[in-house]
């Protein structure tokens, strides 16, 4: 993305994502995701300031996402997404389906983040529906544990490949290949990949509000 210039000092490139299908350039998608950020924070009407406290990130590196200049971690797209009031999935990335009934692989509207430890790629058109399904890869040891999910409506989620470690509340469940799981999305859940090799898994959302 930069370009040489007469200073000695090597200029930093931003690389591309690769995400199952295809490479996705990360500039484009970083800049997109940042004026969607700006965009949602100015129609509530709050300051940098403001949703940073919310937030609970800084208002500089909010100030360098809202530019395109950060690759945000779950983490922090999970807090900002509580502190906007919208779906995580608001965040997906993409143009998704070109005819509004089938989606591609290559189509799928997706959550860039800075490592694969997690991948999430919207596989409903959009959220425009009565539900959402959404596919979800998880590397050896990647959890969410840190920041449970916890949004109206309810879920089931089927595990195609791997193994998946699920905590509802005070339960937690395994489930091997084949295995689907169902519960109120109400309730702080969150997900842990405890094999040896990765786990894909695809999720079921009545209403959209992941």
């Amino acid at each position: 993305m930069a370009h040489s210039t007469s200073s000695s000092t090597p200029q930093r490139k931003r690389t591309s994502v690769t995400s199952p299908g295809r490479p996705v350039p990360v500039g484009p998608v970083l800049s997109e995701l940042g004026a969607q950020i700006q965009g949602l924070r100015v129609r509530r009407a709050l300051t940098l300031e403001e949703l940073g406290r919310k937030a609970e990130i800084s208002p500089g590196l909010l100030s360098q996402l809202e530019r395109g200049l950060g690759n945000p971690s779950f983490s922090t797209l999970h807090k900002l997404a509580y502190a906007l009031d919208v779906p995580i999935s608001t965040f997906f990335q993409g143009s998704g389906s070109q005819n509004g009934a089938v989606v591609r692989r290559h189509e799928r509207k997706r959550l860039m983040l800075p490592t694969r430890q997690l991948v999430y790629e919207l596989v409903t058109p959009d959220l425009n529906r009565a539900f959402e399904m959404v596919w979800v890869e998880f590397s050896p040891g990647a959890s969410t544990e840190k920041h449970p999910y916890v949004h109206q409506g309810e879920e089931c989620g089927l595990v195609l490949d791997g193994e998946l470690e699920v905590h509802v509340g005070d339960e937690v469940f395994t489930l091997q290949p084949g295995d689907s799981i169902t519960f109120q999305s109400t309730v702080p859940h969150w997900h842990r990949n405890p094999g040896t090799k990765r786990t894909k898994t695809i999720w079921t959302v009545v209403p959209p509000s992941f």
